[in-house]
């Protein structure tokens, strides 16, 4: 039996997530303020040119905090877009809309506190097992599941317009999944993309150099950036009328443009979350503690 009443209810819904987003925002902050007051540890030998940074270097600490403080900013900028999204109407068409307008930079900010844990880890030998682990979850899960959830925004707003404006037999979910409809190219860019992040993830198994500095410092703009431009998107629904809908040609833009951004965060995490061996490639460790040139 169809019906034309709410999904699910979007007061109680983006309520709870503006709250989640406030809570990790506490924890994000917590975090980076004690990172910041640890000291740095002694470096002998400063980083050079293809050599992994050292632990507790400049670099990974500059690496971790920006990327601590864009995804800061990112889950204030989400907790009050749900904020904003709670206190409207529930049941209206545009509270939809604006649901899947949230959707990617909420998932990127959470997304962004698993990568900046994994990345402080990286300088640790005992944390291999760890960071193995936040490559699948940075890679292919987390994505993956992301992207699935914008393209079951995308079936919420077809089948409340299919059922306000034609009969109850033209709304079923099957007749949505083709590539021209909104929720079966979504449905596509989700298995898309859990392929693009298992290749990723072999691609750069086991990386012979570090990753060089700008992937931390891009996943952070990533984190920062779509909260920022979702802003934009969500004040323009806002004013829309309570019947506004997304038309199917923007959720598609909405779904391949969340599709190529976690498409290069999959990539970057897969290439990232690597520990590597202070030694340079070209060094190697004597017995009696000296050092030599491989080779």
């Amino acid at each position: 039996m169809f019906d034309t009443a709410p999904f699910i209810n979007i007061g109680v819904t983006a309520g709870l997530y503006s709250q989640i987003a406030g809570v990790l925002a506490g924890f994000a902050f917590t975090t980076l303020l004690s990172y910041l007051g640890r000291q740095p540890e002694e470096i002998a030998v400063p980083d050079q040119p293809g050599t992994a940074p050292k632990k507790g270097s400049p670099e990974i600490r500059h690496q971790v905090t920006v990327v601590l403080f864009n995804t800061l900013g990112g889950l204030v900028v989400c907790a009050v877009l749900y904020g904003m999204l709670a206190g409207g109407s529930p049941d209206s068409a545009n509270s939809l809309s604006g649901m899947m307008v949230n959707g990617p930079a909420f998932s990127l900010a959470i997304l962004g506190i698993f990568f900046a844990t994994a990345l402080a880890a990286t300088p640790f030998t005992h944390l291999e097992q760890m960071l193995a682990s936040a490559r699948v979850l940075l890679g292919i899960v987390g994505p993956t599941i992301a992207m699935l959830l914008v393209a079951g925004s995308s079936m919420d707003l077809a089948l409340k317009g299919c059922l306000r404006t034609g009969p109850a037999e033209d709304c079923l979910a099957s007749r949505q999944l083709t590539l021209t409809q909104p929720y079966g190219l979504g449905i596509g860019l989700t298995l898309l993309l859990a392929l693009l992040g298992a290749a990723a993830l072999i691609a750069f198994w086991r990386p012979k150099v570090p990753p060089p500095s700008w992937t931390a410092r891009g996943m952070a703009h990533l984190i920062i950036g779509v909260p920022v431009i979702t802003v934009v998107g969500a004040i323009a629904v806002a004013t829309m009328p309570a019947d506004f809908l997304l038309p199917g040609a923007l959720q598609m833009i909405i779904e391949v443009a969340t599709f190529v951004i976690l498409a290069m965060f999959s990539a970057l995490a897969a290439r990232t979350c690597h520990h590597h061996s202070p030694i340079s490639p070209d060094r190697t460790d004597e017995p009696d503690g000296g050092t030599k040139v491989a080779g």
